[in-house]
């Protein structure tokens, strides 16, 4: 069962990307002008230069000429060439793909620590579920280029963190253990101005998916049978509880190479985000289609992830109860 729900979902995500690429690859190729319009700006660039890279890159070509050269490559394992890095798309992305992935990942596992136990503590001690709650709706509330302008001004007044980047300049001279603390340095800024945000708006999923299910017949029969209360929101309501919340860590696991964008350029982190927006900027179209596609191969993934922690979990989507 499961490996089927595998292959039907890689089966569809073929024609999806197929789409999704073309349509892409369209639009950008529409957009007025061109990174070598720019170029022909520049007096020291002559135009049979410019015309001689044109053809190389086979831009001086009708659109679907130039998809069906771009499809060729891809499947050969080329992404293209980037105009502005002056660069292999490849390279250019695996130079950037690391820093991004360390501020995503350990902002989601952030997020999933702290959301977790505040949900289930809100629910389980009533006092505490309007503070928590206004805290995370607070959170909630507040724009990431704010609370990052917040959180970068109070570095500078107390000096107690670092204002940019993802290493110090002396990082390679240091010892291995000193190397890890100086990079969790770096990532405490950016990671709070990702995580607090989704912090709060997940926490009121988790809370409300936690009461619906504290109301259900198997909780009153677990209370009945004596179970201590945390044993039963740890252990029966939590489980039952979790069909939503992996549907949008699926969600998450796809953004985890786009999602921190924002963050990324306010607070100067190498990531893929700068790297993406100069693209754009440019209209470097060979970087900008590997990103687009990259995006989508991550949201397919996402949701192949959570289907399969769905099945894996909930024996009601085993017996093809819920889907």
């Amino acid at each position: 069962m499961l490996v089927r729900i595998i292959l039907a979902r890689i089966l569809w995500a073929l024609p999806l990307l197929f789409g999704v690429s073309i349509l892409s690859f369209v639009l950008l190729r529409a957009l007025p002008g061109s990174y070598f319009a720019s170029l022909r700006l520049n007096p020291q660039i002559s135009e049979e230069t410019i015309k001689e890279m044109e053809r190389k890159y086979h831009l001086n070509e009708p659109v679907y000429k130039q998809y069906l050269w771009w499809v060729w490559n891809l499947l050969h394992g080329d992404l293209g060439y980037s105009f502005y890095y002056h660069a292999p798309v490849g390279k250019v992305i695996a130079s950037r793909v690391k820093a991004t992935l360390v501020l995503s990942l350990v902002s989601l596992v952030l997020v999933w620590v702290v959301v977790l136990p505040a949900g289930v503590y809100a629910v389980r001690y009533r006092p505490l579920d309007p503070v928590i709650s206004v805290t995370a709706f607070v959170f909630m509330c507040l724009p990431t280029f704010f609370l990052a302008f917040v959180l970068l001004f109070l570095a500078m007044l107390t000096g107690a963190l670092p204002l940019g980047g993802m290493y110090s300049l002396l990082h390679e001279d240091l010892p291995t253990l000193w190397r890890w603390v100086d990079l969790a340095r770096h990532l405490i800024i950016p990671a709070l101005v990702i995580s607090l945000p989704a912090i709060g708006g997940l926490f009121r999923i988790v809370r409300g998916s936690l009461k619906a299910v504290m109301s259900a017949k198997f909780i009153l029969n677990a209370r009945a049978k004596g179970f201590p209360e945390d044993y039963i929101l740890w252990h029966h309501a939590l489980p039952n509880a979790l069909h939503p919340l992996i549907v949008i860590f699926g969600y998450q696991l796809a953004d985890v190479l786009s999602g921190a964008a924002l963050t990324e350029i306010i607070c100067n982190w190498p990531g893929m985000g700068t790297m993406f927006l100069s693209a754009v900027q440019s209209q470097d179209v060979y970087l900008v289609m590997a990103g687009l596609m990259l995006s989508a191969v991550m949201l397919i993934f996402g949701n192949l992830v959570s289907d399969i922690l769905l099945y894996w979990l909930d024996p009601r989507v085993r017996e093809g109860v819920v889907a």
